[in-house]
């Protein structure tokens, strides 16, 4: 019995430590992204999600990026595939780094409308949640301010704390914004050349 313990005890230290260190990781990914503020709260099962963020590019270099998502790709994007595109409208599927290393696909259409420097995406046949999002664009000039809605709708409970749930938000956020600094070879000053570009 005391066998059992020293166990359980031992994994729920490993359980700690590793949850600290994969916050402090989400907290250096976020900074590196260009993420500026963040607000995430939920009534219910419907979770929004406010986020700013400033990437060092150009309005239509940034826009033009996320039009073709099919190129980002991040240690959290996976991999993008197109499924059909017409007009300013395209639908993919995306390959996420999901909790434990599991690959999580998700089917989003976006919709393009550039004269209002806006991109607005969904969700599509997902039997676990309904999301839908606005990115608006701010030309700066050299840079571009990039303001973010989203609404998520959890259509089946999911037995983890709030906490969980406002990381994975956060963290596909941020994932896509790793994406498009590097679809762009956008650096920041700790980053070196690794040569794999």
């Amino acid at each position: 019995m005391r066998k059992a313990f020293t166990i359980l005890a031992a994994l729920v230290v490993i359980v700690i430590v590793a949850y600290g260190g994969w916050r402090y990781m989400q907290a250096r990914r976020a900074q590196h992204a260009g993420l500026l503020t963040e607000n995430i709260g939920h009534d219910g099962d419907l979770w929004k999600a406010d986020f700013t963020a400033r990437i060092p590019a150009p309005e239509p270099t940034v826009f033009d990026a996320i039009r073709n998502i099919e190129s980002a790709h991040s240690d959290q994007i996976k991999a993008v595939r197109v499924i059909s595109q017409t007009g300013n409208s395209k639908v993919v599927d995306m390959d996420i780094a999901g909790p434990g290393g599991q690959v999580v696909t998700t089917r989003l259409e976006f919709q393009y409308l550039p004269d209002e420097k806006k991109i607005v995406y969904k969700t599509v046949d997902n039997p676990l949640l309904d999301t839908q999002a606005v990115y608006q664009f701010g030309d700066e000039g050299a840079s571009t301010f990039i303001d973010y809605h989203e609404t998520t709708k959890l259509l089946q409970p999911v037995p983890v704390p709030d906490g969980v749930i406002k990381q994975v938000i956060r963290g596909i956020f941020v994932a896509q914004l790793e994406g498009l600094k590097q679809s762009l070879h956008i650096k920041t000053a700790d980053q070196t050349d690794t040569g794999d570009d």
